[in-house]
């Protein structure tokens, strides 16, 4: 609807200018053919802006020159300078206040004495939310501008309460710093965690260093864990080392039970003696039955 308004008024404006310069006519007076602030609607523009001094203004509408070239503009805070050259478009203002020379004016400019490509705050959120704990029920309005520092003078830019100099991970949240390589680079913006030379995105043990991948077991249905950090090597849910509380007594075999009845060492599942205490599991004829229960 409102592209179509301003095509409608677009094609009225150039007609006019048209027929004008057709017959040699004066140019015509469009604040008489168009009013954008009827009645007492918007009243004066501000100081500096389209229009002369006073307080208050609203929105320029139409933008025009005499001539073929004219532009439906807009002016969304209000503050008499059109979009387009308004360098703080949502927040009033005198686009030459820019103290650093930036695209943003000092009004909208998080780091108004530092120059920055973009106006970027990464910690934002976790500023405010902070601030809103510690002032429940406050709006936003009234939250101080100084907690809110662009990334370009931060000096901790990702909130974490560790400074950017001494931050392993300056644009990414870890107050725990974890480096689990010691490389420098804290784990969570790490790519290579273990320093192994395989990206973790491909990585079979992200924390264990393991260059060749090994995984003797990846035959087993789900088991994407390499060798040197499988802790259950045949996927029956038992742990097959410590810290484990039960270790799993037959660590080479898939089987929930771990039941071990002669005390041995070796759940009765893989045990070749399950009732005959055997923990050198021999069989010199192998036949599957222990030398010490073979008769």
């Amino acid at each position: 609807m409102k592209t179509r308004m301003g095509f409608l008024v677009t094609a009225t404006v150039f007609l006019f200018v048209w027929a004008a310069a057709e017959l040699g006519a004066a140019p015509p007076n469009f604040n008489d053919l168009f009013d954008e602030c009827p009645g007492d609607a918007c009243g004066a523009p501000p100081s500096g802006g389209i229009g002369g001094g006073g307080a208050g203004g609203g929105p320029l509408i139409v933008a025009y020159t005499w001539g073929p070239l004219f532009s439906v503009q807009e002016d969304i805070d209000a503050d008499g300078y059109n979009d387009e050259v308004d360098n703080c478009m949502f927040t009033p203002n005198d686009p030459g206040m820019n103290s650093d020379g930036d695209e943003y004016g000092d009004a909208c400019d998080l780091c108004p004495q530092h120059a920055a490509e973009d106006n970027k705050n990464s910690d934002a959120d976790l500023e405010i939310r902070d601030w809103q704990e510690s002032n429940p029920g406050a709006s936003l309005a009234d939250m101080p501008k100084a907690l809110l520092i662009g990334d370009a003078c931060d000096p901790d830019r990702d909130g974490d309460l560790v400074d950017n100099d001494a931050d392993n991970c300056p644009d990414v949240r870890n107050p725990d710093q974890q480096d689990s390589d010691g490389d420098l680079i804290g784990d969570l913006c790490d790519g290579d965690d273990d320093n192994d030379g395989v990206p973790d995105l491909l990585d079979n043990c992200i924390s264990d260093e393991n260059a060749n991948q090994a995984n003797e077991d990846f035959y087993l249905d789900g088991d994407t864990d390499g060798d040197m950090c499988d802790h259950d090597y045949d996927n029956d849910g038992l742990d097959d080392r410590a810290p484990a509380v039960i270790v799993d007594r037959c660590p080479n075999l898939q089987s929930p039970e771990n039941g071990d009845a002669d005390g041995d060492g070796y759940a009765d599942p893989c045990d070749n003696c399950p009732n005959i205490e055997n923990p050198d599991q021999a069989d010199t004829n192998r036949n599957g039955k222990g030398d010490a229960c073979d008769v």
